[in-house]
């Protein structure tokens, strides 16, 4: 009798350690078969290597438009709250992102969420009608996404360093920044600016597949360029306290 429960122990714990030997060596690839089609845009994921634990893409094209390069390392800590958890690596041209990633059933966490964008390499690679300079500076500790389509919790800061944009040059803006919240399903900006060129005041809103929401308020100051004062001129008639009402939908 005791060599019988010997032996079935040894059998449970064999399969176990299959099943685990299963998971851990899981490709990459295959996990990404079972997510691409769940995605809200077409996302193509071009040098694929290693595994669902620890791994890299070459180059990553959201929507046909290059993103760059990401590689991620497995945190085990995540299994004790039913999620797999990385640490993500983003390297877009001329930037880099670190974030940590808590995916579970239906919902999606990105936590300290660290790093500059290149905000002329940005607008290049993702085809603006626009030249931009200066560099966006992302602090974001906390980001929800439910079923890939809904804002959960978010809270965050982004800012845009010497901000610059126009064309064929860009013209200096000043320093914008914009706060993030989670509201209603939505993630909500608060935006202003800190004295530049540029008086910016209002918000905006966004959530995965729909264009953001803006609703501003802009004003040219005295410092501005010229081309600002003309190109703020053409979304609207500044109104007795010299500022310009502004929405606008962007995909």
């Amino acid at each position: 009798m005791l060599e019988a429960i010997t032996l079935k122990r040894s059998l449970i714990l064999a399969i176990f350690l299959y099943v685990l030997s299963l998971l851990w060596n899981l490709p990459a690839a295959t996990v990404w078969k079972g997510l691409a089609d769940r995605l809200p845009v077409p996302v193509t994921l071009h040098g694929l290597t290693g595994t669902l634990w620890s791994g890299q893409v070459g180059r990553i094209e959201v929507d046909g438009i290059d993103q760059g390069a990401l590689s991620w390392d497995w945190r085990p800590a995540g299994l004790l709250k039913g999620a797999i958890s990385l640490d993500l690596d983003w390297r877009p041209r001329n930037g880099q992102v670190n974030a940590e990633l808590h995916a579970g059933l239906r919902r999606v966490t990105l936590r300290e969420v660290n790093g500059r964008l290149d905000a002329a390499s940005m607008a290049a690679v993702n085809k603006a009608p626009f030249v931009l300079a200066g560099s966006w500076l992302l602090d974001v500790p906390l980001l929800e996404l439910n079923n890939l389509e809904h804002v959960g919790q978010a809270s965050g800061r982004l800012v845009w360093d010497s901000a610059a944009g126009g064309l064929p040059q860009p013209i200096p803006l000043g320093h914008l920044s914009a706060e993030l919240q989670g509201v209603d399903g939505w993630l909500n900006f608060t935006l202003s600016d800190q004295g530049g060129p540029l008086g910016l005041q209002g918000t905006a809103r966004w959530r995965p597949g729909q264009p953001m929401e803006l609703n501003t308020r802009l004003q040219a100051r005295s410092t501005a360029d010229a081309g600002l004062v003309g190109g703020l001129g053409l979304l609207g008639t500044p109104g007795p306290d010299g500022w310009i009402e502004w929405q606008a939908w962007l995909q």
